[in-house]
């Protein structure tokens, strides 16, 4: 079993990682401090499970999540995080996650979350709760990870190369976004996205 760990504060990392390793007998855990390294591998190898901090420089937790929606691998993913509010499982949980984590707990509560979300359960009981089935977005979820991307400074080929889709392809949904934003440029689009509350602000 190949086990993700991406966190930005490399000393968690690393001692998430040893917790990691031993509670799951077989597993291989590889341990990243930034998304878009993860990206890269995740384009070569698929990872039976995800753990994710939220909040990273770069391309951020929440980011990662809508990418990972996208790319077609269905990747379970485990959110570890020391600032679990009520809005950010909203936010996990309708962006795809299986499930949170409190950087504070212990390692009981560690492996029961890794076991239920490995058996395809929500953790803890009830997290499917927060999952927000009436929200409607303006953009579709693939245009709304296109955006995502955009923000990260990825040009439309590194895009297509993270989604798995043509250049075409992404040029035809970035295009309708401009008509749907009623924008002309990537900057205008970008600024309106944010200004509509379509992007994380970080």
């Amino acid at each position: 079993m190949l086990i993700y760990l991406i966190d930005d504060h490399q000393m968690f990392a690393e001692a998430m990682k040893t917790v990691v390793s031993g509670l799951i007998q077989g597993c291989t855990v590889k341990a990243y401090t930034a998304a878009e390294n993860a990206l890269k591998s995740i384009q070569q190898e698929t990872p039976q499970l995800i753990i994710l901090d939220l909040e990273m420089a770069g391309v951020s937790g929440l980011m990662l999540l809508d990418i990972l929606s996208q790319n077609g691998k269905n990747i379970p993913v485990l959110v570890c995080s020391g600032n679990l509010t009520d809005a950010n499982k909203q936010r996990v949980m309708s962006a795809g996650a299986r499930g949170f984590l409190s950087k504070a707990e212990g390692t009981d509560e560690i492996k029961q979350a890794i076991t239920a979300v490995m058996a395809g359960q929500s953790y803890p009981a009830g997290a499917e709760h927060y999952i927000d089935q009436q929200q409607q977005a303006l953009l579709s979820n693939r245009q709304r990870v296109i955006l995502t991307l955009m923000q990260s400074g990825m040009g439309n080929a590194a895009i297509a190369d993270t989604l798995c889709l043509s250049t075409n392809t992404i040029k035809t949904h970035i295009r309708l976004m401009y008509n749907t934003l009623d924008v002309t440029s990537r900057i205008e689009c970008l600024n309106k996205a944010r200004e509509m509350g379509l992007l994380d602000t970080q």
